[in-house]
């Protein structure tokens, strides 16, 4: 009987260890499944946010190329725009966007480059570039300028430089500098 009762015992307690792994991996795939979740909402967010941060898109260059056509004839200057696709040409022979590669902000080299987004791997990113050339003695003379983010905020630089290496400087032309941070930041 003493055996009987053992055996029953045994069975009775592997039953509940069934029971309790059982319950013990169900609980494991849940909470993986929960973390697993977890991920993919994480994930979604990330790549969401990640698009919505970009600072410049195909609405803002358009304000901007629409400020600049009004803007250039107040200085009485006509300005050209790099237009994504096909290299702008300068009167000193330096073409755009390449041409960002040499050049200088402030006598500093590697600070600048072409960035759509407004996000790169720039000091400067550069998001449009517009160029007067001149016309009037001394030639040749441009005035080219670079709208471009630095440390997520917009900056207005620009080159007038008509021999040896390109460099840029921010802007002091206010009207300019802040009709770009209001289209930025819209």
């Amino acid at each position: 009987m003493e055996v009987l009762a053992i055996a029953s015992l045994g069975v009775a307690l592997t039953g509940c260890g069934n029971q309790s792994t059982q319950s013990s991996s169900n609980t494991t795939k849940t909470n993986s499944e929960a973390s697993t979740n977890q991920n993919t909402t994480n994930n979604t967010s990330s790549s969401e946010s990640h698009h919505d941060s970009s600072l410049w898109n195909n609405q803002k260059d358009e304000q901007l190329a629409s400020f600049m056509q009004k803007w250039g004839p107040t200085m009485h200057q006509s300005y050209e725009q790099y237009d994504g696709q096909n290299e702008l040409k300068v009167s000193t022979g330096i073409t755009y966007p390449d041409g960002l590669s040499k050049e200088l902000v402030e006598g500093q080299s590697g600070l600048i480059g072409w960035a759509p987004s407004g996000k790169g791997d720039y000091e400067y990113n550069v998001v449009a570039i517009y160029n007067h050339d001149g016309t009037e003695p001394p030639l040749p003379n441009r005035i080219t300028y670079f709208f471009a983010f630095h440390n997520g905020k917009p900056v207005v630089l620009v080159d007038q430089s008509n021999n040896g290496d390109p460099d840029c400087h921010p802007t002091t032309n206010t009207d300019l500098e802040s009709n770009f941070e209001r289209i930025a930041n819209q």
